[in-house]
């Protein structure tokens, strides 16, 4: 499951997951560089780490999606 981190609230960050679920994490639980709009996904210690490859694909479909709704 991949989470999307939507704000930073103290050391608080307020994520939405794929299925729409919001998760109150913890920000010692992240594990890499992260920002508001940061994919993250479970490891198997509870703790979450950045993936940037997701991201990055995530940022790529968008950016085809908007192409494509003005190349007409």
């Amino acid at each position: 499951m991949f989470y999307s981190i939507d704000r930073i609230e103290e050391e608080v960050a307020v994520c939405i997951g794929d299925d729409e679920e919001i998760l109150l994490l913890s920000t010692d639980n992240i594990i890499g560089s992260y920002s508001e709009g940061s994919i993250i996904r479970e490891t198997e210690n509870d703790y979450y780490v950045v993936d940037e490859e997701e991201e990055e694909r995530r940022r790529n479909a968008n950016f085809e999606l908007a192409e494509s709704l003005f190349d007409e």
